[in-house]
């Protein structure tokens, strides 16, 4: 079993993740924090020293890395899906969960995170609902694309029971 968790940044892929995978016995990884480790820098860090291509480059080398992997859910990035055909690697090699989350939340949750997310870090509030606003609609057809959409508003600890039941 692989589970992709996908969405945009706050959506609560890490929360969920984790959550699920504790419940039914599997490994739970975060995409960022794997590649924290590879590379010993942190995602600011990579962002400020080397830029995103760089960054992008890490994402997708880490993300190949979990096709000898099994039995675990691992949180992904908000764009990985976009970049050096992911979202179909991630389609063909396991299961895929779009996390879908309306705009007001995000940008409350963003606002309040801001200073650890390096893309958002430098705007006002404003500028965040328009850069979310922005990014959402670039990335909507990557997103679109996994096995699973579920809105954020309706998950509940028991969704993940659900979906093993009917796609696992």
């Amino acid at each position: 079993m692989k589970i992709f968790l996908l969405g945009f940044m706050g959506t609560g892929k890490t929360y969920w993740g984790q959550l699920w995978a504790k419940q039914h016995h599997l490994r739970f990884f975060d995409l960022d924090t794997e590649i924290e480790h590879h590379t010993g820098l942190t995602i600011p860090q990579l962002f400020e020293r080397y830029g995103e291509t760089f960054f992008r480059e890490q994402e997708h080398e880490r993300l190949l890395s979990f096709g000898k992997e099994n039995n675990f859910i691992l949180s992904t990035g908000g764009g990985t899906p976009c970049f050096y055909n992911n979202m179909q690697w991630m389609n063909e090699n396991g299961l895929t969960i779009y996390l879908d989350t309306p705009l007001p939340v995000l940008k409350e949750r963003l606002i309040k995170e801001k200073m650890h997310r390096p893309l958002i870090k430098q705007l006002d509030e404003q500028a965040i609902e328009d850069f979310i606003k922005n990014s959402i609609q670039k990335r909507k057809e990557y997103y679109n694309k996994a096995h699973i959409i579920l809105s954020t508003e309706s998950i509940s600890d028991i969704t993940f029971e659900e979906i093993k039941r009917k796609h696992v």
